[in-house]
């Protein structure tokens, strides 16, 4: 029996509601929805298995979606795609820029929308699946790991030369929330204490670049 997928939206017109369920399947999703953007992020604030795709609309009641998660403590690490109507090229790459995976826009095609959350899904947990086999070839004891340091571990062995950037890992772990220069150092120290027990380490290469290492 397949497991149903989590689908959160955030859509300040209430009457799509029933168009949303209309176009997803009950056996396949269970679909939470939130009509302006501080009842999504206090859920997801507290919710320790939070949805599997967030779909948001850009234009809300209580502000713009990337403005309001740009002013939030909020770190979204769930993948999302926004919906807008507006067609603007500027819309369109502030979406982009602030790691949505697809825009979609309105009045949306059913059968389009329908579509793209289908192949989202599919590709995120294939992504999972290959993450999964990633770290369970490092034989890591994850429980001794937080999850920001799981997901800076993940990061590297989803590339071939298990090299970043630190700005790409900033991106990865706080998206699109502004830290100071020094957490990532405080996070990478204490990440190299722990892989150390088990012979691995990260190592600073010159240039703003970290190499995942085996000792």
């Amino acid at each position: 029996m397949s497991t149903k997928k989590n689908l959160w939206i955030i859509e300040d017109m209430e009457d799509l509601q029933p168009i949303y369920q209309s176009i997803l399947e009950e056996e396949k999703y269970d679909l939470r929805f939130f009509t302006t953007f501080d009842e999504f992020k206090n859920a997801y604030s507290v919710n320790k298995e939070p949805a599997d795709l967030i779909v948001a609309d850009i234009f809300l009641d209580d502000g713009h979606f990337f403005q309001l998660l740009n002013e939030s403590d909020l770190t979204l690490n769930t993948p999302f795609l926004v919906i807008s109507g507006s067609d603007e090229y500027e819309t369109m790459c502030n979406a982009f820029e602030a790691d949505a995976i697809d825009f979609i826009l309105k009045p949306f095609n059913k059968n389009e929308i329908r579509a793209k959350i289908e192949k989202h899904l599919h590709r995120i947990d294939e992504i999972a699946q290959e993450t999964s086999k990633s770290l369970e070839a490092l034989n890591l004891d994850l429980t001794q790991f937080t999850n920001k340091e799981i997901k800076i571990i993940e990061s590297f062995n989803m590339q071939e030369d298990k090299t970043l950037h630190r700005n790409d890992i900033v991106k990865v772990i706080w998206k699109n929330i502004a830290i100071h220069p020094n957490t990532l150092d405080v996070h990478i120290y204490n990440l190299r204490k722990k892989l150390k027990l088990s012979n691995y380490s990260i190592k600073a290469i010159g240039n703003g670049l970290f190499k995942f290492i085996e000792l």
